[in-house]
């Protein structure tokens, strides 16, 4: 019977502002201030309470509360990716192309002590988006992306949308 079937899920075609701008903005350009002080905060108890700010300070940037995603799916993993201290986001469930699956932040180098008022002695870090996307067909895919020097580089296909393929990845790139 007609009123007994399920309203078939709409497919996406944009992606969700809060969710896209935590991934490619927020994120970077929160550890962009200071990347030492952002790998201490998401090392340590503070975690949570810094996450819960990552998204309001996303809500506020878009102009509306976080209501398309579960913020409570985002996990973090810290640990080494090749030599480098690394941290992995993985984001919530991705619904629409340029969505990520994963973010990972790469700490490659740290100011030696004594150089803390030196600008080139910055601490400096890598950022990596493993992204939804879709075939021509339509079929799904994922795609490998880094944020550098403040544009987005498409490297094409990704690796399947799990931790240690995307971390493989990673590790290939750097």
């Amino acid at each position: 019977m007609f009123w007994n079937r399920k309203k078939a899920r709409s497919v996406r075609t944009e992606p969700r502002e809060h969710h896209y701008v935590f991934a490619h903005y927020t994120v970077r350009e929160v550890c962009e201030q200071d990347p030492l002080q952002f790998f201490s905060i998401v090392g340590s108890p503070e975690q949570p309470k810094f996450l819960a700010w990552l998204w309001e300070l996303t809500a506020k940037r878009i102009g509306a509360p976080v209501s398309e995603v579960n913020t409570a799916e985002l996990s973090v993993t810290t640990g080494r990716v090749k030599d480098c201290p690394a941290i992995i986001f993985r984001m919530p469930p991705p619904e629409a192309s340029a969505e990520a699956h994963f973010v990972a932040v790469l700490l490659t180098s740290s100011p030696e002590p004594g150089d803390a008022g030196n600008e080139a002695s910055r601490a400096q870090f890598r950022y990596f988006t493993l992204e939804y996307g879709k075939n021509l067909d339509g079929s799904t895919r994922t795609v490998m992306c880094e944020w550098a020097d403040g544009a987005h580089r498409n490297f094409g296909d990704g690796p399947a949308a799990t931790t240690e393929d995307f971390i493989g990845a990673v590790e290939r790139r750097i």
